[in-house]
Order: structure tokens, then sequence, then C-alpha cells
């Protein structure tokens, strides 16, 4: 095996430092020219021409290369900290090779991808644990996001540092300057097909991810706006009915043809206009859609989760801006792009660890090819032709390397078996977790959420109307008359009679409305914008609803069915709801004293 192509000595002046220089240029246009993945998400290709400056001239040259390119990430990010974490890769990196590394023919054996796994497994990520999760005090999913892209981005640009090194070595070598490096060859086409058709596989699908989640976004809004259009302003009324209950809801404003500006949350519209400004096209895949961060807001990280989706559509010429807080769907894509991360991390990992096998099994079996060569001022064995042994030595070398590649073959079948086999497991254990949380969270007889489910749900509605200034008013009611039903013609019909009940409840309720079943014949409505005026109406309407009931008839006596019913509004004092449901169900209580279709405000 040759060396390493390596400057003299006596050139540390000129031509190293033009070397330099132009390594270095190209390591800030690499950090200035960024990749991006997701939303603040980018990748960083400038430690690949500090590395190659450590593999090329080794020395310290790409500890200070690496801290000078970095500095661009604080103008990038909004905080230093990457600094950090990117210039003590280079340093760990240095160390290896320098010092533990061996000579420098060592360089070609890929130990230095191991030392940079290593890196992020013991120091890069926990670091990026502390610094973001801690210090810049980042919501946990783009800690995540962010760990497993940092870590991404080290290792593969490691890796191309490693391959591109090698490739100038061949090329060294193809010019009759010595022997390939035949090692670090096989460890790096090895590693190549695995590694970069995994990186080009995961840097695609993020950009598809990211297209259809944005389509999927500006197809809502677009269909809000046109809702919007067709809605009489009337049905809106002195107060708004505001934002929805969900953390995606949607806000519209617009301009009738009179002039009018009609909107279903002024308040928010007027701190979009005020606190907000469009992020940069470049994180935008679709045309027709926008996203409004918060001015001034840094670490970039921020932005995001804190944004709003918005577009703007002319239909029947009448303009209308339809927004949509960005939080929930930022969340889930960088959850999404978390987990394609990880399994990037674990395609590098395995595409290392073959390429140290194959180049180990390749470098034993050829190992004897150096023993003829050693041995060619020998004189010829006596017996049978000259050369006669070493043509018997390599046809069994070349036995031994094709069995040697029917093995990875097989290996590699195995593999793709297993990997289907293991997806298919995955998704099956994804429904049936699914399944098991709808039915831990549901009731099976009503499809009503349970109790259970109430103590979830309550505190996010809760929190959420305040944020908006929207009363929520929550009623609880109880149906008399069912066991009578359950004594004469049994519990199978009297089950049937509550289903039918609670299924014609629900046409009555609103889409942000939420109904949970909290005892045997007990039920709660969380009722959003409903102030108590509204929610008294609305138990008049189930009222009605559960006294023309359709019963199964009776010879002796004629079963009805009767309610009792509670309610009780949110105060501004209660941002998590628990007041508000103590006082329902004590007016539920009370009402039941005082007589059936009895309602008690509390």
């Amino acid at each position: 095996m040759s060396r390493p192509i390596r400057l003299p000595r006596g050139l540390t002046t000129s031509r190293q430092g033009l070397l330099l220089a132009l390594l270095a240029g190209l390591a800030v246009l690499g950090n200035v020219a960024t990749v991006p993945l997701f939303f603040s998400i980018q990748i960083l290709l400038g430690p690949i021409a500090s590395t190659l400056t450590l593999l090329w001239l080794r020395g310290w040259w790409s500890v200070a290369i690496a801290i000078m390119a970095s500095l661009y990430t604080w103008k990038l990010w909004g905080h230093p900290w990457a600094i950090l974490i990117f210039s003590a890769e280079a340093l760990w990196l240095a160390v290896f090779v320098n010092r533990l590394n061996g000579p420098p023919e060592n360089d070609f054996n890929g130990r230095i991808i191991f030392a940079d796994i290593a890196y992020w497994l013991l120091v890069g990520t926990p670091l990026v644990l502390f610094l973001y999760g801690g210090v810049l005090d980042i919501d946990p999913t783009n800690v995540t996001v962010t760990a497993a892209k940092q870590a991404v981005n080290g290792m593969t640009n490691t890796v191309v540092a490693f391959l591109l090194f090698v490739l100038v070595q061949v090329w060294h070598n193809s010019r009759g300057r010595g022997l390939l490096p035949l090692r670090g060859i096989v460890f790096s086409l090895v590693l190549a097909s695995i590694t970069l058709p995994s990186l080009a596989l995961t840097l695609l699908s993020g950009n598809l991810l990211q297209t259809a989640t944005q389509e999927g976004v500006l197809e809502n809004l677009r269909t809000v706006g046109e809702a919007a259009v067709w809605t009489d302003p009337r049905a809106f009324g002195p107060r708004s009915r505001g934002l929805p209950a969900s953390v995606g809801a949607a806000a519209f404003l617009l301009k009738d043809r009179d002039g009018n500006v009609i909107s279903s949350n002024p308040a928010l519209f007027l701190r979009l206009a005020t606190d907000f400004r469009p992020a940069p096209q470049e994180h935008i895949k679709v045309n027709g859609l926008q996203i409004l961060v918060p001015r001034g807001e840094r670490p970039a990280l921020r932005l995001w989760i804190r944004g709003y989706w918005s577009t703007t559509i002319d239909f029947r010429g009448q303009p209308v801006q339809v927004v949509k807080p960005a939080r929930p769907v930022v969340l889930k894509l960088q959850a999404q792009s978390a987990a394609m991360l990880t399994t990037l991390i674990g395609m590098t990992l395995l595409g290392a660890l073959l390429s140290e096998l194959v180049a180990t099994l390749i470098e034993k079996q050829l190992r004897p090819l150096d023993q003829p060569l050693a041995d060619a001022t020998e004189p010829p064995a006596l017996s049978g032709r000259p050369g006669a042994a070493n043509v018997s030595g390599y046809g069994s070398l070349i036995a031994e390397i094709h069995s040697t590649a029917h093995r990875l073959q097989e290996h590699r079948r195995e593999e793709a078996r297993l990997r289907q086999n293991l997806a298919a497991m995955s998704g099956r254990l994804e429904q049936s977790i699914e399944q098991q949380r709808l039915h831990c969270s549901t009731d099976s007889l009503t499809g009503a959420s349970n109790r259970s489910e109430l103590d979830s749900s309550l505190q996010r509605v809760a929190e959420r109307a305040c944020a908006c200034s929207v009363p929520l008013s929550s009623l609880a009611f109880a149906v008399q008359g069912l066991r009578q039903i359950n004594m004469l013609h049994g519990r199978q019909k009297g089950d049937e009679v509550l289903r039918q009940l609670i299924a014609d409840v629900k046409q009555l309720l609103h889409p942000n409305d939420e109904l949970f079943r909290i005892g045997g014949n007990e039920f709660l409505l969380l009722l959003w914008d409903q102030p108590l005026e509204s929610a008294r109406t609305t138990a008049e309407q189930i009222r009605r609803v559960v006294s023309e009931a359709e019963l199964p008839p009776c010879h002796d006596s004629s079963p009805r069915l009767e309610i009792n019913a509670g309610l009780s509004l949110q105060s501004g004092s209660d941002p998590t709801g628990k007041t508000m449901l103590s006082r329902v169900e004590l007016a539920l209580s009370q009402s039941r004293g005082l007589g059936t279709h009895q309602v008690v405000v509390r």
C-alpha cells in the first residue's frame, strides 16, 4: 500500500499556505451555502473541508479552519453553541488522527469515521441535548431533530471527506506513482454504496414530506376561506366564534363587496399585523402559502412553532386571508424528520461496520498475494512447471473471493428479508397501539370519550379558551328512566335506547364541542364559545331530544326518559377548568334534588 499524498516539509510557506487558504475558503463557503432540510434545519458542508485538511496535511490546522467556518452559524441560527459543538468535533478528530491512528498510512483504514461516530454518541449528542434543551430552552421535538440532524451532518461530512481523500489518492496512484490503497478503496466503495444512497433518499424524502405537508395546509386554508365567503356575517353575532378548540384551528379575515371587514378573530389579526413578519420563502415549497413568524425572535428554532400559516385568496371578488397556527404541523413534521434522520444514522453506522468487515475480509484473503511478489527472486520449484504453485494459489484465492462475495449476497438478502419483516411488525404494532388508545379513551357503547379522556382534554381546551378569550361552558346531564326499560325489556334493549339517544344528542353539537361519558347515565359536554345563555339553550334542546326519544312499548305503563342538568362557565381565574368541572358536577347533584327536567347553574 502506498503512502498518502503529503506536501514536502520544505513547502510550508507557499504551496501549503495556498492549500490551507483554499480549504479554509471552501469551509466557510460550505457553511454559508447550506442545504436546507426542514425549518431552520440545514446541512452544513464546511466541515468536509476541515476534515479533508486533517487527512491531507495532518497537524492542527483543521481545528482552526473548523472554528473559523463555524462562526457563521452564530448569524445563521442566532446562538453561539453550534460553534462549540463543531469545534469540539474537529478537535476530537484531530487528536484521534495525530495521536491515536498511527502513521499516515493508516489514514486509509477508515477508522476516522468510527472516531466521528464515537464523538457524536459520547460527546456531540449530549452537548446538543444540554445546550439546546437546557440553555436555549428549545422544545423537546426540536431538540431531538436538531440532535439527529447534527449527528447526521457530522458523520456524513466525515464520510464524504474520507471518500474524497481516497479518490484523490486513487487518482494520484493511477498516474504510476505507487500501488493503489486496496483497503481504502474497498472500504470506500462499500461505504459509498450504502451511505450516499441513504443520504440522497433522506434528502428527497424530507423534501417530499415538506411539500406534501404544506400542500395539505394550503388546501385546508383555502377550504376555510371559501367557507367564510359563503357564511352569513349575522351568524357571528356580537361575539365571533373565534378559534375552535383544537390547536390547529384556523381564523379568517375577509372584506366583502361593500367594504365591510369581517373577521373570526380580530385580535389575532391585529397581533399578526404588528408583531409578525413573513418568513423567507426558501422554507416554503408551495406557491400561495406563507408562514408568519414573530419579529426579532431568536434563536431560529423558536420561530416556526410560534408562527402561523397564512394564505390569501380572492373568491367571488372578495379577498380572504386565512391563518392557522403552525405549531402542530411543524412539530409533527419535525418528529417525522427526526425519525428519518435517526434511520440515516443507523444506515451510516451499518455502512461503516459492513465496510470494515468487507475490507478486513478481502485484505485477509488477498494478503497471500504479497508472498509471491516477495519470493520472486528465489529459484522456482523443481517439481512441476515453474510458477505452478503460484497459479494454484491464485485459483484458490479467486475461489475464496467468490465464496466471500456469495456470503455477502446471502447476508444482504437476509438483511432485506429481516427489514421487510420488521416493517410489517412495526405496522401491526402501530395499528395495535392506536386501537388500544382508542379503546382506552372511548366509551364502547355510546362512542363518547370516557372519564380518563376528560381529565386529559379538559386542561387543553380550557387553556386554549383562555388564550383566545373565548367563553367555555360545561354542561353535565343525567338521563333518568333507563332503569325501568332495563327491568321491563332487558339490559340489551336499554343499551340500544341509550346508544340511539346519545347519537341524537351528537347531532346538536358544534364540531368543536366535546362529549364525555362520566358515569352510567351521566354525560358531560364542553361547549366551545358558548356563554351560559347559549349553553342553557343547548340543555333545552337535549331535554327535548330525550323526552321525545322512541321507547319500546309497555303494557302496564308508558316509560318516559327525563334529564337533570347542571351548567357552569369557566372563569378567568380557572385556566385549567378544574374549578368549572367541580361546580358543574355539584350543579348536577343539586338538580337531582329538585326533580326531573331541572337545570341548575353554578
